[in-house]
């Protein structure tokens, strides 16, 4: 089928097109170590985010001629987020108290005794399942209400970045995290076709089959 602009600019006028800035970093459920933190602040100065990834390795399965690949593992791939700091560097040294739970107290050693201060924490002591991506469609009606939902599960900061200083120019000091995660929930938070337990997924996809081939001859 040619190109249609008219049924294109349709098509974009009815769904929209989503905005990369429309989004929300939403942290709770934050490990017991880290003690009570502004994580509201926190939100409002992430500037960037990754949506998270996830791949599949494959398994190669032979039983007769050439061999083909069936479904395996899933791997969750760690994304990164940037924050702005503030004057005096909390965003960094939450980030960094959080990672001091994992490889011990040696950073600062504050009322750690010699011989414990690169003790590994336990996994369930600095874990997080409250790490929360979301969007939103930025529409009048809505634009305080998330469209939909990312969660990471059993997060932590994996890498928190060096910061490049320099005198060549006054730059806002910004501060890259890299976050892993055992695997991400998803969550449609508006009423979509497909969510709607009523609906038949595939009686929907084989109607517009239909409704496609008898539209273009196929």
């Amino acid at each position: 089928m040619a190109f249609n602009i008219n049924r294109f600019t349709a098509a974009i006028n009815d769904t929209g097109a989503a905005r990369a800035d429309f989004f929300e970093v939403r942290f709770t459920g934050l490990p017991l170590g880290l003690g009570i933190r502004d994580t509201q602040n926190l939100s409002l100065r992430a500037e960037q985010v990754t949506v998270p990834q996830r791949a599949v390795t494959p398994i190669e399965y032979r039983d007769y001629g050439v061999p083909y690949k069936i479904g395996g593992i899933p791997n969750y791939i760690e994304i990164d987020m940037t924050f702005i700091l503030s004057d005096d560097l909390q965003e960094r040294e939450f980030f960094m108290a959080w990672q001091d739970l994992i490889t011990g107290q040696h950073r600062r050693k504050n009322g750690i005794s010699r011989g414990k201060e690169f003790d590994i924490g336990y996994f369930d002591d600095y874990k997080c399942s409250g790490i929360e991506i979301l969007h939103f469609t930025g529409k009048l009606d809505d634009e305080l209400t998330p469209s939909h939902s990312i969660k990471l599960i059993d997060a932590y900061p994996l890498n928190v970045a060096t910061l490049s200083r320099t005198w060549a120019q006054p730059e806002i000091l910004k501060q890259q995290v890299t976050f892993t995660y055992r695997y991400f929930t998803e969550e449609t938070l508006t009423s979509l076709p497909f969510n709607d337990p009523d609906i038949n997924i595939t009686d929907v996809r084989n109607e517009a089959r239909i409704r496609q081939e008898g539209e273009f001859g196929n």
